[in-house]
């Protein structure tokens, strides 16, 4: 029984094998067709990288924005780096740097 199939699928695959399809109007521009395609896809979904991109401009006003606002509220900053730990923040600073916090 096991032969009877085994012969049946030899034959279906030998025939399939003698039946070739007419493909030469598939290939015809094909190239052309799929390259059109890929244009279509990579125009209609945007990359987030490329969003980020045009987007930064206006994240970058937004920060200059920041910057001046948080400047002009609070003019009286020193310029030294090292103020919080010489005006008397020593104890807290060394205390919070202990405990992890």
């Amino acid at each position: 029984m096991r032969d009877e199939r085994d012969e049946k699928l030899d034959t279906l695959f030998a025939l399939s094998r003698q039946e070739s399809p007419d493909t030469s109007a598939l290939e015809a521009h094909f190239e052309t067709r799929l390259m059109a395609r890929l244009a279509e896809r990579s125009a209609q979904a945007l990359p987030w990288h490329r969003m980020v991109w045009r987007m930064l401009p206006a994240f970058a006003v937004i920060a200059a924005i920041m910057l001046g606002l948080s400047i002009s509220v609070n003019p009286a900053q020193s310029s030294d780096l090292f103020a919080a730990i010489t005006n008397g923040h020593e104890e807290q600073m060394s205390r919070n740097y202990l405990l992890g916090e």
